[in-house]
């Protein structure tokens, strides 16, 4: 490559000084706005992004030439960031510049954001190799490894022995268990209403199975406790079995062995997988396996025809699971299957076990699910307005910002779905601008036909409203996934209850009491998680820790691919970009709906990028 650890000409390094100057000049005006504000700390990401921007000017990356893409490409990628960044910057401080200066701002940071953006891509095509043939060989050598890899063999036992250890922290600080607010409505299902299909069937069993359990051990003092304690411990075994199995797999793989030990150790003792293998949630165990599920697609794609008839029972299994932990996770795994089917036609007698392997796992998951539907006799409670997240916000914020601007037409529309209640909006979460809605037909109706009137109408509004609500998914530098709209739930974990609900969680859960032995504990794990996170101070800190991060990084390994030109193994991010789609299209972001996309992603890059380290 070009430029790098050579002397920049003349007129290369004015430039660059100019545009270090123009990037540092603005961002000394958004410190001394933000300062004003009393803000400053929440920008904690930004000076490290700076600095990593002036690091690179100061390399010469203004001017890498033959980066992947032609530069009006890269430009164009530069801008986009640029202008996501400093959007989020207003939304968050609505007011803190005009329109025209923000602008400005956009284009400061676009030649600072476009030689970062250089060296990264120039690192990542100098470890891959710039000569075709190793292009050309890349995937051939995965294939060469077979479904064992050529890598050394990783310790299942170890790597599973130290990841539960790490996990028996919090779950000696938070016993019997964490009880978020998502699981009152199941234990309400299990102890009240009956069971339904609104949260994934299999979860809600397993919490209903370990409850009896609890009841049978009559010698503990509290089967309740005894129940949600046998949960947890089935959770954080399940947990510490993915994260051991995806450790073997990398080392398999040929990643380096220090990343393959900084994986385990992070899984072990990073308070977020700890937490989370504790907490009764849907996600927890469904995050899991789709690491596990990134892992297996990487192998399909980059692995040899012969991966034998045990790969692919395990492949299948793993599938259907994946499928019966999360209900929309089915939309994701069909565009997944199509994306690999098309890639994979031409190698016929792969293509056929492949399309075999899809079809008996998605039988195996339709059988499972209509057993068990059947055999508790649950019902089809998947409500209509949980796909109206987007539209609903939309409207609700028509209503709220032109509400003397509504014809009678809309007014009646409005009406006929939301009653007497205009639809409330908040920027962040949908629940309330859609939980009035009914899911009859004729409501559906009415609903559609004024979300296409107000559309035409007000389309910056639309925009604005989907933008705000996932803001989290791509502002680096956002706080609003971290304040649950209901004020009860607030902090990176969302780990705590309505307190006004304590009387109807006791009711559910007889005798339910989290223990206060470990006082210390629970407060470092609150501060950690809970509302003013310590790590919002730590700037690289801040950055593992915000769900942004992981979307940019996704598309981050999606263009080396392209770049590098292994288009095939673009195929486990198909999975992991459906499911960022839903997200998109769901309520609100929290950390738990990302945690599936922040495990997975990583085990990506390290797949696609940690090879290259191995010496």
């Amino acid at each position: 490559m070009k430029r790098i650890g050579k002397g920049m000409g003349t007129r290369e390094a004015v430039l660059t000084g100019i545009s270090a100057f123009l990037a540092f000049v603005c961002a000394g005006r958004i410190f001394f706005l933000l300062r004003a504000q009393g803000n400053v700390y929440t920008m904690g990401i930004f000076p490290l992004a700076l600095l990593f921007g002036m690091y690179c000017l100061w390399k010469g990356a203004l001017f890498l030439e033959e980066v992947f893409f032609a530069v009006p490409v890269r430009v164009f990628l530069a801008a986009c960031f640029a202008a996501l960044q400093v959007l989020g910057l207003v939304f968050s401080h609505p007011g803190i510049c005009s329109v025209s200066e923000a602008v400005l701002w956009v284009a400061c940071f676009t030649p600072l954001t476009f030689a970062g953006q250089n060296m990264l891509f120039f690192l990542v095509k100098r470890s891959a190799g710039d000569d075709a043939a190793k292009r050309r060989d890349a995937v051939p050598a995965d294939a060469a490894a077979g479904p064992m890899g050529h890598g050394r063999k990783g310790s299942f036992p170890g790597a599973f022995a130290l990841v539960f250890l790490g996990f028996c922290v919090p779950y000696a600080t938070y016993y019997p268990a964490i009880m978020a607010y998502d699981v009152i409505p199941q234990l309400d299902q299990i102890r009240a209403s009956g069971l339904t299909t609104h949260h994934p069937l299999i979860h809600t069993l397993l919490l209903k199975g370990c409850l009896e359990v609890g009841e049978l051990l009559s010698f503990l003092p509290n089967a309740d406790r005894a129940g949600l304690a046998l949960y947890s411990l089935i959770q954080m075994a399940a947990v510490a079995a993915c994260f051991a199995y995806v450790y073997c797999l990398l080392c398999r793989r040929g990643v380096h062995r220090w990343l393959c030990y900084a994986f385990v150790l992070c899984a072990a003792v990073f308070p977020t997988h700890g937490m989370l293998a504790v907490s009764i949630t849907k996600d927890t165990i469904y995050a899991a396996l789709v690491m596990v599920f990134t892992v297996f697609a990487y192998e399909l794609a980059a692995g040899e025809e012969n991966q034998g008839y045990g790969w692919f029972v395990r492949y299948g299994i793993l599938t259907a699971l994946l499928l019966l932990f999360r209900n929309n996770s089915v939309y994701a795994w069909i565009l997944y299957v199509l994306a690999v089917s098309v890639s994979l036609f031409r190698r016929k007698s792969y293509f056929k076990m492949v399309c075999i392997s899809h079809a008996a796992a998605f039988l195996l998951y339709l059988a499972i699910n209509t057993l068990m539907v059947q055999a508790v006799s649950a019902s089809s409670d998947t409500y209509a307005r949980e796909m109206l997240s987007v539209p609903a916000q939309q409207i609700a914020r028509v209503v709220q910002y032109h509400e003397d601007e509504l014809t009678r037409e809309d007014r009646e529309a409005i009406a006929a779905v939301w009653g007497e209640n205009l639809p409330e909006y908040e920027s962040a979460i949908a629940d309330r601008s859609k939980k009035d809605i009914a899911g009859d037909r004729e409501t559906l109706r009415i609903f559609a036909g004024e979300w296409v009137s107000l559309g035409l109408r007000y389309p910056g509004e639309y925009l604005q409203a989907f933008l705000l609500k996932n803001k989290g998914m791509w502002d680096l530098t956002d706080v609003t996934y971290l304040n649950d709209v209901y004020t009860y739930a607030k902090g990176y974990l969302q780990i705590t209850y309505p307190s006004d609900q304590q009387p109807y969680m006791e009711a559910l859960a007889p005798g339910y009491v989290r223990h206060q032995k470990l006082q210390l504990l629970q407060a470092l794990y609150r501060y950690f998680a809970a509302g003013d996170e310590l790590w919002r101070y730590c700037p690289p800190a801040a950055l593992v820790m915000q769900p942004a991060f992981y979307c940019y990084l996704l598309v981050f390994c999606c263009l080396c691919c392209i770049g590098l030109k292994r288009p095939a193994l673009l195929l486990p991010a198909v999975y992991l970009l459906a499911l960022a789609g839903t997200l998109l299209l769901g309520p609100c972001v929290l950390t738990r709906y990302l945690y599936p996309l922040m495990l997975s992603v990583t085990v990506l890059a390290l797949l696609l990028f940690g090879r290259a380290a191995r010496k």
